[in-house]
């Protein structure tokens, strides 16, 4: 055993020996990941990381070479990508411009595996990246999303809120969940209600989150108020609850006193708001959870919540469960009288 280890132990000091000193960074100031060492060689190591992410040793001129940014590079000779040669572009004319790689002819992304691609019809001069926008870029023609030129008017495209756009001729759907398509003619008086949903005229636009499917309308007869509960929750004109575009299930609720019970970040796992009341009902998933106390009613998760006197999960009633000592306990849910039930599927255990 002795043997062994001793044998191991020298098999690794000469592993660790035989690997060079990759040098020192080129510009630390700007990437951590092009060394040039004491002969001169450049050499791309992804952080540094040789031990777990190897070396490789470039043919760059040391003289001439830039580091442009963590990953990009150049010399008199070529512009590289994590130390390799990228052949489409124009080597004396390229640069980065806010992170984004350009020549004189195009503008670049990058495929983290490939390399430097030509994004089409982008040009290099004016091209940017859209403030507060996530993949959205523009130049003086055109927008485009991850990479992919929008055919929109350019002069009068924007954003009416995260999920809807429009221009002088239509009001689209972001391609940010799928598709990018006219939804419907541009008439005007298009506004964000909020992040969801916007409002045109008297008609109400919701995303179409599902794939497949199409975006989720409703129309009104007037509309002159509307209350936002949340993303996905509104109130019209205190006549008609949507939840996610849609009429709210339970067709009695009362939309005045319609509310929500607030999220519980640190017992919802699921950050989803799944109950909520009026005067008259506590409701689970939109349908009447019977019995529920609406003074006293307190959601404990996603699944689970408790009034004065009662346990409930989703719209059922524990029985024998003590609805005082009731609450959360790591992934379950117990009581003082040995009750413990999964915070995952509700089961008693």
């Amino acid at each position: 055993m002795k043997k062994y280890t001793f044998f191991l132990a020298c098999i690794l000091l000469c592993f660790f020996i035989s690997c060079r000193n990759i040098g020192k960074p080129v510009d630390k100031q700007k990437s951590g990941s092009y060394f040039i060492d004491s002969k001169g060689q450049i050499a791309y190591c992804q952080n540094g990381n040789w031990f777990s992410l190897g070396i490789s040793q470039m043919q760059a001129d040391a003289k001439s070479f830039e580091v442009l940014s963590e990953d990009i590079a150049k010399d008199k000779n070529a512009v590289y990508f994590r130390g390799t040669i990228q052949k489409l572009v124009d080597k004396n004319s390229f640069y980065v411009d806010n992170q984004i790689p350009k020549d004189r002819f195009h503008v670049y992304y990058i495929d983290q595996a490939l390399g430097f691609n030509i994004i089409q019809g982008a040009d290099p001069k004016t091209y940017e990246l859209v403030k507060d926008h996530i993949n959205w870029a523009r130049d003086k023609d055109h927008y485009f999303y991850s990479n992919d030129m929008i055919k929109a008017d350019r002069k009068t495209f924007s954003f009416v809120n995260d999920y809807f756009l429009m221009d002088k001729d239509s009001v689209y759907v972001s391609p940010n969940i799928g598709t990018f398509k006219a939804v419907v003619a541009n008439s005007g008086n298009i506004e964000a209600i909020n992040k969801y949903y916007i409002r045109i005229g008297n008609t109400i636009y919701y995303p179409p989150f599902q794939q497949g499917s199409d975006v989720i309308t409703r129309s009104f007869k007037t509309i002159d108020k509307i209350r936002v509960l949340d993303q996905d929750h509104i109130s019209v004109d205190n006549k008609t609850i949507l939840f996610r575009g849609k009429s709210f299930r339970f067709e009695q609720v009362d939309a005045p006193s319609f509310a929500l019970f607030p999220i519980d970040e640190k017992n919802d796992v699921y950050g989803s708001n799944s109950y909520s009341k009026d005067k008259n009902n506590v409701y689970y998933n939109q349908e009447i959870i019977p019995g529920a106390d609406i003074k006293t009613f307190i959601p404990l998760g996603h699944d689970f919540g408790k009034d004065a006197k009662n346990v409930f999960y989703q719209k059922q009633l524990l029985e024998g469960v003590d609805a005082n000592s009731f609450k959360k306990d790591g992934d379950f849910y117990k009581d003082n009288r040995g009750n413990k039930f999964s915070g995952l599927t509700g089961n008693k255990i």
